[in-house]
């Protein structure tokens, strides 16, 4: 640090050594100006950190000086008025212009050095409280913007949450919400932080929820309830609502915490619901009445469709296999009576409704198979090779799924009637 710069401004040159004396040994740096303009010049080029004056000299007096430096507590100066015929109004104006303190001459060496001490430490203290203050002042505007920018984010956070969201004091005041909360009530929120339900909504409304929330502070148990409250688009809607307690840092309860859950919708639905699980009820037994009608007819049906054949088919069969000599025709006519016993069972249908795929001629080894016939009956019967048979064959056990399986096709096809 650079030594303290010291500046008397004194016309007398006998005080002028007197000052330098006194001064010399304090590894100061002493600087002297004969009248105010001298010293105001000295002022405006380098800054001292102390100076003497004295209120008498020619020119701009010590008054003069005073009132053009317009003297501050932020100066980086003391100043020490010197004169030796001050009375009481002197002083007083000297002080009133900012001198801190106030000596008479003849001068004390003693008085002056001390003086001169604990100015500049008074100095030194204050530049170091100035920056303390500064230094504080920086650390509070810090800690205030971002408690400012914390205040703001929580708002935004709980303004972005879709469902209603507010918190009251321990008196039931509203202490903040976000939009959702005021866009029900169909207000803004200076309208609601600060005051009570009484205040913003229905009475009998709000008597629900203040019997609530002093139940809620009371017994300190979350309280979950539902209501029925008009909102602004003019539509009744249900809500669930949903309260807590929140504590201060030191452990006390600092109010209530809330949220409106709209289960309007959801009631809505459940009611759609149930009226649809009544229709279906109703259309279940309507269907099973309906079966039950067509399993009826369906075998009447095929009793009749079997007593026909019976009847007005098969002896008929029977006359012409008995006066075919063509042993040959006669195989036919067996054949004819097997798949007319097929007709009346449920093999065919079972075949050809669930294997589709099956070409008419897979259909016919396949009835031959199940009838227990070879493939050389089934050759002659057909009037194609041995092998077409089984090339038919391969292809059934393929399309059935049996390829690779120690399954027999005659056993397979049986389990399917």
């Amino acid at each position: 640090m650079s030594d303290p710069k010291v500046l008397v401004v004194d016309d007398e040159p006998a005080l002028q050594k007197a000052m330098y004396k006194i001064l010399k040994n304090e590894n100061y740096e002493i600087a002297f100006a004969s009248n105010g303009l001298e010293g105001l010049a000295f002022i405006e080029k380098e800054q001292p950190d102390l100076i003497f004056l004295d209120l008498r000299m020619p020119g701009l007096d010590g008054f003069g000086f005073l009132e053009k430096l317009n003297i501050t507590r932020e100066d980086p100066y003391h100043i020490v008025v010197i004169t030796g015929h001050g009375d009481d109004r002197e002083v007083e104006k000297s002080f009133a212009l900012g001198v801190n303190f106030f000596l008479r001459k003849p001068l004390s060496l003693i008085e002056v050095r001390c003086l001169a001490k604990r100015c500049l430490e008074m100095k030194a203290n204050e530049k170091e409280l100035r920056a303390h203050r500064s230094s504080l002042e920086k650390i509070l505007a810090e800690r205030t913007q971002a408690l400012i920018n914390q205040i703001r984010f929580q708002q935004n956070l709980i303004d972005s949450i879709p469902v209603p969201v507010y918190f009251k004091d321990n008196n039931l005041c509203y202490l903040g919400c976000n939009r959702s909360f005021a866009d029900s009530l169909g207000c803004s929120k200076e309208d609601i932080i600060g005051r009570t339900e009484l205040k913003i909504m229905a009475e009998k409304l709000a008597k629900i929820h203040e019997q609530h929330d002093l139940h809620l502070l009371k017994t300190g148990e979350n309280t979950t309830y539902e209501i029925s409250i008009g909102y602004p688009d003019g539509m009744q809607h249900e809500l669930v609502v949903f309260k807590s307690l929140f504590f201060n840092t030191d452990g006390t309860i600092g109010g209530i915490i809330g949220t409106n859950m709209d289960i309007t919708e959801k009631n809505k639905a459940q009611v759609k619901a149930e009226l649809h699980a009544e229709e279906l009820k109703n259309t279940n037994t309507a269907l099973r009445v309906l079966l039950k009608q067509v399993s009826e007819n369906k075998t009447e049906m095929e009793g009749k469709v079997l007593d026909n054949f019976t009847r007005l088919v098969r002896p008929y069969l029977d006359l012409l296999e008995e006066n075919l000599a063509n042993t040959h025709q006669q195989e036919y006519i067996r054949v004819i009576q097997e798949n007319i016993k097929k007709i009346t069972s449920s093999f065919s249908v079972n075949l050809s409704s669930s294997y589709l795929n099956l070409s008419p001629r897979e259909i016919q080894v396949a009835d031959l198979v199940r009838q227990g016939r070879s493939n050389k009956d089934a050759a002659s019967i057909l009037n194609i090779s041995i092998n077409a048979v089984e090339f038919h064959r391969n292809n059934l056990r393929k399309k059935l799924g049996l390829q690779n399986k120690k399954i027999n096709l005659r056993t397979y096809l049986l389990s399917m009637q």
